[in-house]
């Protein structure tokens, strides 16, 4: 009796280890009030395929039918659909504020947005904030390359003063050197000749 009670107590252990390995690989399952849904605005990354093979003008048709809609409804899916497309290179330079400010109002609805509407517009955020960082060093930059041209002016006009001023002196030089030679061999012009 002793020997087949040490034995269970002996595997006991080992049925544990074995109940926590099979638990950790069963799903658990929320209720459906927890559930978020994949995604609420649906097709989001094959409207991004889309908006990449659109010509400017049906881009600008897009935008302005998606604008409109935006008016009247109020969908964030819209909002998100808006920021994605002024997000596009044609569009981005002179709206990337405008598409920032369409993705924080969406992510501010935080409670109803699907998961994977989130990831897609913080990925369009950080895309967008990374081309205002890229724009900001392209603006920093041309700007030093304005001042270091303006200082490149104004060395080459001062160098171009000190030559003239090198010129001139060298001028002086020769003059005072070709006086000085005429001082010291007088003319022979000057000099009386003998009567013969």
């Amino acid at each position: 009796m002793n020997e087949g009670t040490n034995q269970i107590q002996g595997l006991f252990p080992l049925l544990l280890l074995l109940f926590w390995l099979l638990s950790a690989c069963t799903p658990i399952f929320y209720p459906k009030s927890q559930e978020t849904p994949v995604s609420q605005c649906g097709g989001l990354l094959s409207y991004y395929e889309v908006l990449r093979v659109m010509s400017v003008e049906e881009l600008e048709q897009e935008l302005t039918a998606l604008r409109v809609s935006l008016n009247y409804t109020e969908t964030p899916c819209d909002q998100l659909r808006l920021a994605m497309l002024l997000g596009m290179p044609e569009f981005r330079f002179n709206n990337g504020t405008e598409a920032e400010q369409l993705l924080k109002s969406f992510l501010i609805k935080e409670e109803t947005i699907a998961i994977h509407d989130k990831q897609i517009a913080w990925l369009l955020m950080d895309e967008i904030q990374w081309h205002h960082q890229i724009q900001s060093d392209q603006q920093t930059l041309k700007k030093q390359l304005r001042e270091e041209r303006t200082i490149s002016a104004k060395i080459q006009e001062q160098l171009e003063k000190a030559q003239t001023k090198l010129n001139q002196l060298k001028n002086i030089d020769k003059n005072i050197n070709a006086r000085e030679q005429e001082i010291s061999t007088p003319s022979t012009d000057k000099i009386p000749h003998e009567s013969k």
